[in-house]
């Protein structure tokens, strides 16, 4: 049996090697998270008496046509009887594309009304902390879909598209 380079061929290559890409960064991510340990800890009083000690902007940066969010954050944890301070956050990367600005300012307000707030850190140096938004596992469905275009084109765009020559 000979294998022809058509373009079902080239197109699946390219849908296997985006969702070689997409499993590498989950392979990524899981490393990082597996290493992290999470605490429990709480937002920092607002120094001047305005609430909880998180401020935030929204906006795009320079000339990027994607959305942001700005984060500033104060916190405490303790880790082994030692207390530490933090001021990372992160809403996937700060970057909301998925999400509406209404969404954002409600997941920023339940975390400055939340007593407690979940701290991941590293437990080989415990003074680096992420305040982490949980995500459902976008990434897992972005390699189910491209495999499976990646199938399909393999399969069967080869077949479409020497049946379409037969027809003219």
């Amino acid at each position: 049996m000979r294998i022809v380079l058509g373009p079902g061929k080239i197109i699946g290559s390219l849908f296997i090697i985006a969702a070689a890409l997409v499993a590498l960064t989950i392979l990524a991510r899981f490393q990082v998270s597996s290493r992290m340990e999470r605490a429990i800890g709480k937002l920092e009083d607002d120094p001047n008496g305005r609430g909880k000690a998180i401020y935030y902007t929204i906006g795009r940066v320079g000339t990027s046509r994607g959305n942001t969010v700005n984060v500033k954050v104060q916190y405490l944890y303790s880790v082994n009887g030692q207390s530490y301070e933090g001021t990372l956050l992160s809403l996937n990367g700060n970057a909301y594309g998925l999400r509406s600005e209404d969404e954002v300012k409600r997941i920023i307000a339940q975390l400055a009304n939340a007593s407690e707030i979940p701290v991941w850190y590293d437990p080989k140096h415990p003074e680096f902390s992420v305040v982490v938004e949980p995500r459902v596992g976008v990434e897992w469905l972005w390699l189910a879909v491209l495999l499976v275009l990646g199938w399909l084109s393999f399969k069967y765009l080869d077949r479409f598209v020497l049946t379409l020559k037969r027809t003219k």
